[in-house]
């Protein structure tokens, strides 16, 4: 992540495989109170924290961001946009969460 490195995927990147990678790789990381997909927006438990999101170190944020980039990139007009759209939400939500408990 540093020396002002280029993020541009040079390979082609299939947006089915890559997608699911993205989406498997998002539920790793998620608490149980947050394994089911699609996911259920409700009240979170007292206490409940969102220190997972820095499952990835102080680039996980950045590394998801740039993985739905790499994703967007790779999607047609003719594809289906559901698990992306549903995932890029998801991670919208989690950000504003964050951002509300700051």
């Amino acid at each position: 992540m540093k020396w002002g490195r280029k993020y541009q995927r040079g390979d082609a990147v299939d947006a089915e495989k890559f997608g699911k990678a993205v989406l498997q790789w998002w539920l790793t990381i998620q608490p149980i109170a947050r394994k089911n997909w699609p996911p259920v927006y409700s009240a979170l438990p007292d206490g409940f924290s969102f220190d997972y999101f820095n499952h990835g170190g102080p680039n996980g944020t950045f590394l998801m961001i740039l993985c739905l980039g790499w994703w967007a990139n790779a999607l047609t007009p003719t594809m289906d946009f559901t698990d992306f759209n549903s995932v890029v939400g998801d991670v919208h939500w989690v950000l504003e969460q964050i951002a509300s408990q700051a």
